[in-house]
């Protein structure tokens, strides 16, 4: 007679799919609360691999193990957890599950799932042993109890005949990422252990600060808390929902424009009891889509940056009053310094902790020194390019051309101009970054006329910085009419202007030069838009060829009074337009040039627009050392072209 029992989980193999849906990562962290559900002290993470990959997953704990009747009682049902009718363990501590699907999540890692209960019975230790497989995901065999060897309670889960994605997966940084989701629970309950491959989690090592903020909302009952952990080793952003007990759910991502960090890591995890009745009610991923989630949400960015500006400011105090006690900072002690004064100081505050922060040479020099780099950028505030010379050279590194050039604008702007000089050079950066993601990341969705062109109208720099925008979405002879009376009027004919003398010609954008090149004469350049993928090929070079014609054959045009560029811009060149724009005669690009030079037609790819923009800001670059990142290039255009950016972006912002 066989040992073993088959049962049946009362619902279809779909939904217990549907359950078991998980990563890696969010698997093994269910199995884990598990395991503290089961009041474990001690829990256990293995994870065996060879060269052939990962090979099994195991978590052992020493909690409670489940009984035969429990497992009879509960096992077959989802939403019947033992776990619905508590909210604590026996020694206290909050539970995490309620509706009894964690143990499927195990089927997102591997077709095989042992399961070795022993729990202590009446009169001894018993042992029972569970097996599932995700082929019959709604079936588990189970033992007969037998005795246990083992006089304690455990229970062992160890996942084999891994899926290919998980035998796969670098699980190196599983630790860091177990910590962030553990280290509250850990704090919380010291007695508590968890181990990733022998290793053991250890919040005091990893938290570098912690606390809570009581949110207030209006119309929203119950309490939330928001608790903001500051990481010493681990790099993090993070926002975690959590149930009302603290138990974390899973992670939320804001937009990025949402949360400013200020370059300090940190986690924050968010316990609210309309986040736990979210969970109950199955919910929880509509957080956001609730009016009172959104509230909730909001106010929870809204903490966090306050947290992190008070940060800032107190560390700004502190490192004030250092300078002030050590007698290197250069303005003396002043009730009433007043407006100019406080701005100055305002100013100087922000370029010198830079200074302190980004040279270490400064940090280890003597008190003469610093006393003395100091005096002088506080006379560079007033405005004085000798005593700004020094400073370049002390902190910039410039050669002498560079300081003379620097010394002289200095002479002509303040050094606020010099700051706002910079956030537009900044926020160019970030365009090319976000425009290199439009239109190669997103070209499939990207609209021509509707996306690309709306924001290029407020970005049109990024052909040349000579030219602004001055028309867009006309028709050809509407734009000749529109520069008929800056170039001067040459006729009364109000007559069409036809390209091959048949239709009429649409521009996509329009840019005039800001100023005159030479003497009552300007230049113009005329930039066909294509969606990113639409090749430029013999067609596109044909119809821009046709506006230049129309140009060029229009009797009310002197060509000696302007010049007129043509370019046509797309992702990618098809191998004739390409042997056109790389002809060894001409300018890489171009495909025609009028013999008086008046006209010249280019055809370019959005690599080569960008690569040259980037080129053009280099210098700038190097002297900010500013970086641009996906983040603050992806918040750039939520901030300033958000209606016009794909719906795909705005979702995975």
């Amino acid at each position: 007679m066989s040992n073993r029992n088959t049962r049946q989980v009362n619902l279809s193999d779909d939904h217990v799919k549907r359950v078991s849906n998980a990563t890696p990562v969010q698997a093994i962290e269910e199995l884990v609360w598990n395991s503290l559900d089961a009041d474990a002290t001690r829990v256990s993470i293995r994870i065996e691999s060879n060269d052939m990959g990962n090979q099994s997953i195991t978590i052992e704990d020493n909690g409670e193990g489940i009984t035969e009747e429990q497992a009879n009682a509960y096992l077959i049902y989802i939403g019947n957890s033992w776990k619905a009718a508590k909210s604590e363990t026996k020694s206290g501590r909050p539970i995490h599950g309620q509706k009894g699907a964690g143990r499927f999540k195990s089927f997102s890692l591997g077709r095989i799932v042992d399961w070795k209960s022993v729990y202590q019975g009446k009169n001894d230790f018993y042992q029972l042993d569970i097996t599932l497989n995700s082929d019959n995901a709604n079936k588990f065999d189970i033992s007969n109890p037998s005795v246990s060897k083992i006089k304690q309670s455990q229970s062992v889960i160890t996942i084999s005949e891994l899926n290919k994605k998980v035998a796969g997966y670098n699980f190196d940084d599983i630790k860091t990422k177990l910590t962030q989701t553990f280290a509250i629970h850990l704090y919380t309950f010291p007695e508590i252990e968890i181990l990733v491959n022998g290793y053991p989690i250890n919040p005091e090592e990893a938290i570098a600060s912690i606390k809570d903020y009581t949110l207030e909302l209006d119309g929203l009952n119950g309490q939330h808390i928001v608790t903001i952990v500051e990481w010493s080793d681990i790099k993090s952003k993070k926002i975690l929902l959590c149930k009302d007990n603290g138990t974390v759910l899973q992670e939320q991502k804001p937009e990025p424009y949402k949360v400013r960090s200020l370059d300090y890591s940190f986690s924050a995890y968010l316990s609210s009891d309309y986040i736990t009745q979210l969970n109950n009610e199955s919910s929880i991923d509509l957080v956001e889509l609730t009016a009172d989630g959104k509230s909730l949400l909001e106010a929870c960015y809204q903490k966090i940056n306050d947290h992190f500006k008070d940060k800032k400011d107190k560390e700004r105090l502190e490192r004030l009053q250092g300078w002030k006690d050590s007698g290197i900072y250069p303005f003396q002690d002043n009730s009433d310094p007043g407006v100019i004064e406080i701005a100055k100081r305002e100013i100087f505050d922000i370029i010198a902790s830079k200074v302190e922060d980004n040279l270490p040479k400064f940090s280890k020099a003597n008190h003469k020194t610093k006393k003395f780099t100091f005096k002088l950028l506080s006379q560079a505030l007033e405005e004085n390019p000798q005593a700004m010379q020094s400073i370049m050279t002390e902190v910039l590194n410039l050669n002498t051309e560079e300081q003379d050039e620097f010394a002289k604008l200095l002479e002509k702007t303040s050094l606020s101009h010099i700051i706002k000089s910079a956030k537009i050079v900044a926020d160019r950066l970030d365009f090319l970054d976000s425009l290199h993601t439009l239109v190669f990341d997103h070209k499939n969705s990207l609209l021509e006329r509707d996306q690309l062109h709306k924001i290029l109208e407020n970005e049109a720099w990024v052909f040349d910085e000579h030219f602004a925008l001055s028309a867009s979405e006309k028709r050809l002879e509407d734009v000749l009419k529109i520069h008929l009376n800056e170039l001067g009027k040459r006729c009364e004919d109000d007559r069409n202007v036809l390209i091959n003398d048949e239709r009429q010609g649409r521009l996509d954008l329009m840019l005039s030069k800001a100023i005159e090149v030479r003497p009552g004469q300007k230049d113009y350049l005329v930039v066909e838009l294509k969606r990113p993928k639409k090749k430029i090929d013999s067609p596109v070079i044909a119809q821009i060829m046709g506006y230049a014609q129309a140009v060029s054959d229009d009797e009310r045009f002197n060509k000696s009074d302007c010049k007129w560029k043509f370019l046509a811009i797309s992702n990618e060149l098809d191998s004739i337009a390409y042997r056109y724009a790389n002809n060894a005669n001409s300018p890489k690009g171009c495909v025609y040039s009028s013999p008086d030079g008046g006209i010249e037609v280019y055809v370019m790819t959005w690599s080569e627009v960008i690569t040259n923009a980037r080129v053009r800001l280099q210098f700038y670059q190097e002297q900010l050392r500013y970086e641009a990142d996906t983040e603050s290039s992806i918040a750039y255009l939520h901030k300033v072209h958000n209606e016009f950016i794909p719906q795909e972006m705005k979702k995975q912002a």
